[in-house]
């Protein structure tokens, strides 16, 4: 037979599924990987062809563990070792690369990529679901040592979203379910968002920037910037709902400062529907500190401010009022509690730090003005 002849005879014979896949597809199987046979089998196989499929040594060692793969797919060495643990990822013209050590659960990584992008370092994703979905119709990319729990990044950067989570991120039940999983963008620096529930919906469907070591507790910074923009800087948002629902609705915005909202519902829901600038080092006092601050209204708290108990909760609060608040001020017993909450105000630098110093003022206060105790508590304008 001649060479004609012979390809015409093997794609017919292809055609007829004669021959084995394995004659046909371009899969790299590593050493003890898909149950250690011929693929496909119910351990591995492929949405196509298996084009350029690469599979690590180790890896896949669980039934149906990895059916389904999309061309392309690149999983590296001791991963995917969980009942459908990685079915049907970087499938539908999408993408997916997953490290070593990765998605080792049971659903931990299914369907990423599927339509879209995701890339998963190494050791991350190790939990139920922990990243199912994620990067579905979207974009992911998740760091070393990350998602490491339940429900951790599961949908995250999906329907159009693109999310990026940093080194040890994220490791804590639900911590960034959904994040940016509406078309929004989450950006999450390293050893952030770690708590139940910390970062779950942020940047949604709007822009949530999280600085490193950032958003630790209890929903510290759950649904922060879900339709509106929220920036939070290193070190910041620590406590239980710390900077939860900042910046949730279009339109507001919500940039805080490094080091600043620590304490118990320190910023909850600052810029709610409003717009709040916070400086650095600031509403640090503890509980409830700059709760609400803008929000509907408009307020700007400058660095090493309001640190004081009550410090600043409900500056601006109400639609249309604008208040501000100068660096180094504030930082007595309730200090410049509900000033500004209705009427425009604005505070210097270095002033009311004392006891109730400002107390629910509603006027403005020069440099250094009212740090003695009383001094200008519940004085209001005419």
């Amino acid at each position: 037979m001649n060479t004609r002849n012979t390809i015409i005879t093997l794609i017919a014979l292809i055609c007829l599924g004669v021959l084995p896949l394995s004659t046909v597809q371009a899969a790299k199987i590593g050493k003890n990987s898909c149950g250690g046979m011929d693929v496909p089998n119910d351990y591995c196989s492929f949405e196509d062809a298996g084009d350029g499929v690469q599979i690590g040594k180790d890896s896949c060692n669980v039934e149906f563990s990895c059916n389904g793969l999309g061309d392309g797919v690149k999983i590296g060495n001791n991963s995917c070792n969980g009942e459908y643990a990685c079915n049907d990822i970087g499938t539908s013209d999408g993408m997916a690369v997953i490290g070593n050590d990765s998605c080792n659960s049971e659903y931990g990584c299914i369907r990423i990529g599927l339509g879209g992008d995701a890339n998963i370092g190494a050791n991350s994703c190790n939990a139920y679901y922990a990243c199912g979905d994620a990067g579905r119709s979207g974009e992911a990319t998740i760091a070393k040592d990350a998602c490491n729990a339940n429900n951790a990044c599961y949908y995250s950067g999906s329907k159009g979203g693109d999310v990026t989570v940093g080194a040890g991120s994220c490791n804590d039940y639900q911590a960034c379910q959904y994040a940016a999983g509406s078309g929004g963008t989450a950006e999450i620096d390293k050893g952030s968002c770690i708590g139940y529930l910390a970062c779950r919906y942020a940047g949604d469907g709007g822009e949530a920037a999280i600085g490193k070591d950032s958003c630790l507790g209890y929903q510290a910074c759950g649904e922060a910037g879900y339709i509106g923009a929220a920036t939070i800087g290193a070190g910041s948002c620590k406590g239980t709902n710390a900077c939860i629902f900042v910046a949730h609705f279009s339109g507001s915005i919500a940039e805080i400062g490094k080091g600043s909202c620590i304490g118990y519902d320190a910023c909850e829901e600052v810029g709610y529907n409003g717009q709040a600038t916070i400086g650095k080092d600031s509403c640090v006092s503890g509980d409830y500190s700059c709760n609400k601050a803008a929000y509907s209204g408009d307020a700007t708290i400058g660095d090493k401010s309001c640190n004081g108990y009550y410090a600043c909760q409900n500056v601006a609060s109400d639609s249309g009022i604008s208040s501000s608040v100068g660096q180094q001020s504030c930082n007595g017993s309730k200090a410049c509690y509900e000033v500004g909450e209705s009427n425009n105000s604005t505070i210097e630098k270095g002033s009311c730090n004392n006891y109730e110093a400002c107390y629910q003022v509603g006027i403005d206060i020069d440099d250094k003005e009212c740090n003695a105790p009383e001094q200008c508590s519940n004085r209001e304008s005419s």
